[in-house]
């Protein structure tokens, strides 16, 4: 199934719908403990990317291996 792209006018309704209820001025800071913090949702995220990926390339790796109980390689009849 293809997604259909948005027609022009939606995207720029859209875009001008967040522009005039944005604020205009953010009267906030940034703590010092959110830097710590994002660098620690990157190392987790890393990680875990790092993970599912040895995971996944060992499930490869056994479907292609041959060996004691493997149903690859054939049999003289």
């Amino acid at each position: 199934m293809l997604i259909k792209p948005a027609p022009a006018a939606h995207v720029i309704l859209l875009v001008l719908g967040f522009v005039l209820t944005a604020p205009a001025e953010a009267l906030a800071y940034v703590d010092p403990g959110t830097g710590s913090y994002l660098f620690q949702l990157a190392a987790a995220g890393l990680l875990a990317g790092m993970f599912t990926l040895r995971r996944y390339w060992e499930l490869v790796k056994s479907a292609f291996r041959r060996g004691p109980g493997s149903h690859n390689h054939t049999s003289p009849d």
